[in-house]
């Protein structure tokens, strides 16, 4: 089994590497929580800055997506977080990714 970033597993392994452009994202799946593995493309500049981040995603009740980006090794109350609306856009899921990474810088 696969392990995540922050060295806890996946409940769904997926063994694809992931390609330069890329980054992982753990999605946290309702009612239970269980974990999946997502891929995001940021690009190679930021796939390199996001090395030691820990990236991860729920969907809300409302339909949102909450994003939430923090370095290996910090606690979870001090992650950053943004509010994702799920569809294309400035505020797609994969933007508020991009965004939070560059943050982190």
């Amino acid at each position: 089994m696969r392990l995540a970033r922050d060295g806890k597993p996946f409940d769904i392994d997926n063994t694809s590497e992931l390609h330069s452009d890329e980054v992982e994202v753990i999605q946290f799946i309702r009612p239970n929580g269980k974990r999946r593995r997502m891929i995001v493309r940021v690009g190679v500049e930021l796939a390199e800055k996001a090395k030691n981040l820990i990236i991860s995603a729920e969907e809300l009740r409302t339909g949102n997506i909450a994003i939430y980006v923090r370095k290996i090794g910090v606690p979870t109350e001090k992650e950053r977080v943004e509010i994702a609306v799920n569809g294309p856009g400035d505020k797609s899921p994969s933007e508020c990714v991009k965004r939070l990474i560059k943050k982190e810088e």
